[in-house]
């Protein structure tokens, strides 16, 4: 009887991960690092813009800007990509055991929401920065230099946060995986 009692307790507190949960989890982190390497790559051919620029090569400045602007449609897709994953995760946690576990499931989701908020902030900064260098490269009168050193220090500030909280994502679900884990142990 006692052996039975214990069987049914062990069955009852058993960890349990959502198969939805567990899927979309992989497939939000490799959407996020994909985000977060876009980024990469977008503030890198900002400085090969910025060569251009000082190079008066203009037309292929105008050429990058216009990638860049690709790169922003891109990115925003991975955006509502990640969002889709979210929410399926977020359907699933009342479903994880151990519930003390469902706390940082909760909080590494909520990183990534801020991600997506930081991210629009990202993308929006960078098409006004992408069309004040598009009106410079193009003779426009428009163009305003003040405006692009302030729209550059906003974009490495919101690039900042996005590497930030997809850090802060991922060591909050190592800390998920070892609470599920080590109940899974017992």
């Amino acid at each position: 009887m006692a052996g039975g009692a214990y069987a049914a307790y062990s069955w009852a507190n058993a960890s349990f991960v959502p198969q939805t949960f567990q899927e979309e989890r992989r497939q939000g982190s490799v959407v996020s690092s994909e985000i977060v390497s876009l980024l990469s790559d977008s503030l890198k051919n900002l400085e090969k813009i910025s060569e251009a620029d000082r190079n008066y090569q203009f037309a292929p400045a105008v050429e990058l800007v216009y990638q860049e602007i690709a790169r922003t449609k891109l990115a925003k897709e991975k955006a509502v990509n990640l969002t889709s994953s979210l929410d399926k995760m977020a359907k699933a946690v009342p479903e994880i055991n151990p519930v003390k576990a469902r706390n940082p499931a909760m909080q590494a989701m909520s990183e990534e929401v801020s991600l997506i908020s930081h991210l629009v902030v990202y993308n929006d900064t960078l098409n006004a920065l992408l069309e004040t260098l598009r009106y410079k490269f193009l003779g426009d009168i428009r163009y305003d230099a003040e405006d692009v050193q302030k729209l550059i220090s906003n974009l490495n500030r919101e690039a900042g946060e996005v590497n930030n909280l997809n850090d802060s994502f991922n060591k909050t679900m190592r800390e998920f995986d070892l609470i599920v884990e080590k109940k899974s142990l017992l």
